[in-house]
């Protein structure tokens, strides 16, 4: 009946058909009628094949617990590797299903008895049972002599061979299943890896338990064996996605459990059909006090006689998590291929979710420091802004008494504190300016901006305070399509900043040049000059807010700190960067680069 022989659940269907075909063979070569061969699947004998009339195809193909066999063992005479059931011995009254072909017994003492039987178990390397080899009615008509029992033997050492390695192929094809149902689970879990730790576990439910056929699973996320390292996670989701609250108990034994099953590389497996209990070896490396260990039993008593499977979550050496994924006890058990795939999930899952943790940290840091610039930008404003009405004040008053008519004497202290009254003005004016546009709250209004126009117009602003100090300003503008996205005030003060600097820090004589050309999806501005150069030391620092060289002749010229970094920002808004390149005593050269806004 081949609907009956997919019990076995087997991906590939040609291993039944070589063991089909072994048991043929081996009724017909060692001289039965009747000839069986069952596996041990989940604790249960499943016969994977049959040869022997058909109407009795019920009882052959019925499945049986394993422990009959212990039964039957215990009756049976040995004989080598083989059994032997003497059917007048125990009448027929056997555990389990058995295949009776004949009526009667044939004549003589040696003579095949309706109940005889004669079974060989096969056994893996440790002495377990995989399977039984069973044959009856023998063709003679009478019980096997010597030659026929090693016939046999020879056979069944065979059909052990054959078993195990199609048991482990198909265990094999099982983890190779639900490893990939693991990798699944945790390409899940990296792709909600840009949400919070809460959205990556409520993401792996679905794949968890359609993936290991669970009822419910539970997510723990935290560090160490202190509380306050962990998520307060209690609720458990069911397969369905409701909710169920665990009692707190239950975390907190899963937090001593997480880190020493993580240490050991094992999974814990609590079977309702055994006494569900945590094993001894645990137990005493946990040293938790007997009444934890009962409350936690009976805080998973929502879970009724449910088989349970916790896996630890790690990343390298340090445990992340535990998991919990529930079967009910009408369910199978959790198999060994199914625990190794677990603990494999638990070594991915604990990566993604170590990923996750850290991006987290991250964004909470990136989030802080963003609120720091924003206050500081908001304090900056504040201050210059009250600092710019007493100012205004001040440098009123002071032309007023400028009109007035000053004595010698007088009019010298007017002129001191008309130069510091604009001096004061001016570090007003560049802390407003870079108060707003290192603000990630104002947003950059972008306008085309032709810089030829930038350029000329630098030009004929400072050409004059050029030609005063002695200096030649030289332009070089290649090209015709120089224009960027941003705002032209912001564009302006950028230029204009780096080229008063130069024509600031270099000495009559010396040349100032500024130059814009395109270079591929950008627009390139440099500004030039054979000034007192900027030292390596000094250019690391050189875009800090308040930085000035420590260079002497630097320090000479009056500044405010403020030129650079506002420039920096500038670009850092535009989508560009800004870059020095210096010779102390040789000259510097700054190069603004902003994207096009026609590429």
């Amino acid at each position: 009946m081949l609907h009956e022989r997919d019990r076995t659940g087997w991906s590939d269907s040609s291993a039944r058909d070589v063991l089909q075909l072994m048991v043929e063979s081996v009724a017909e070569l060692v001289g039965f009628r009747v000839a069986a061969l069952s596996v041990v699947l989940d604790g249960q004998l499943v016969t994977t094949a049959y040869t022997g009339p058909v109407e009795k195809d019920e009882d052959a193909w019925a499945s049986d617990p394993v422990s009959v066999l212990d039964q039957v063992l215990a009756v049976a005479e040995p004989r080598g590797r083989l059994h032997f059931i003497d059917g007048e011995a125990t009448g027929g009254d056997l555990a389990g299903h058995w295949v009776v072909t004949l009526e009667e017994q044939g004549e003589g003492p040696d003579a095949w008895h309706p109940y005889d039987g004669l079974i060989g178990v096969l056994r893996d390397d440790d002495g377990t049972p995989v399977g039984v080899l069973s044959v009856d009615q023998p063709v003679s008509g009478r019980r096997p002599d010597e030659a026929q029992t090693r016939l046999l033997e020879r056979y069944a050492a065979q059909a052990e061979r054959a078993v195990l390695t199609t048991l482990e192929r198909e265990a094999l094809l099982q983890r190779v299943e639900h490893a990939e149902r693991a990798r699944s689970l945790v390409r899940s879990a990296a792709l909600g890896s840009h949400g919070s730790l809460d959205e990556v576990v409520e993401s792996t439910h679905a794949p968890l338990v359609e993936g290991f056929a669970a009822t419910a699973s539970w997510v723990q996320v935290g560090r160490g064996d202190d509380a306050e390292g962990w998520t307060a996670e209690d609720r458990a989701r069911l397969r369905d996605g409701s909710v169920v609250t665990l009692p707190p108990v239950v975390p907190a034994v899963a937090r001593r459990l997480a880190p020493l099953l993580w240490a050991r590389q094992e999974v814990l497996v609590l079977d309702p059909t055994l006494d569900g209990a945590l094993p001894e070896h645990l137990l005493d490396a946990l040293d938790l006090p007997e009444e934890v260990v009962r409350e936690a039993g009976e805080g998973l008593s929502w879970l009724g006689p449910a088989r349970l499977l916790g896996v630890p979550l790690g990343a390298g050496t340090e445990s992340v998590g535990f998991l919990m994924l529930t079967r009910r006890s009408q369910d199978p058990a959790w198999s060994p291929a199914e625990t190794a795939a677990a603990l494999e999930l638990g070594h991915d899952l604990g990566s993604a979710l170590t990923t996750v943790w850290a991006l987290e940290r991250e964004r909470r840091v990136v989030h802080e420091l963003q609120e720091l610039a924003e206050e500081r930008a908001r304090l900056v404003a504040t201050l210059t802004h009250e600092l710019r009405t007493p100012l205004t004040v001040v440098a009123g008053n002071l032309e007023m008494l400028e009109d007035l008519g000053l004595r010698p004497e007088a009019e010298r202290h007017h002129t001191a504190l008309a130069r510091g009254t604009a001096r004061m003005q001016q570090i007003v004016d560049d802390m407003l300016l870079l108060a707003r546009v290192s603000d990630p709250t104002h947003p950059l209004l972008a306008v085309d901006v032709d810089v030829t126009t930038v350029v000329a117009g630098i030009e004929a602003l400072i050409a004059p305070t050029a030609r005063a100090e002695g200096l030649r300003l030289e332009v070089d503008v290649e090209g015709e399509d120089l224009v960027v996205a941003g705002d032209p005030d912001e564009v302006d003060r950028a230029l204009g900043n780096l080229v008063s600097n130069a024509v600031k820090y270099t000495a009559a004589g010396g040349t100032v040049r500024v130059g814009a050309h395109r270079e591929g999806d950008l627009v390139v501005l440099e500004v030039g000059d054979d000034g007192i150069g900027i030292s390596d030391d000094d250019q690391r620092r050189l875009f800090r807010a308040f930085y000035r060289s420590s260079n002497p002749a630097a320090l000479r010229q009056p500044g405010t700190g403020l030129g650079l970094v506002t420039v920096a920002h500038i670009a850092e808004r535009h989508g560009g960067s800004v870059g020095v390149s210096s010779v102390l005593g040789e000259g510097t050269v700054f190069t603004l680069r902003l994207p096009a806004a026609h590429c």
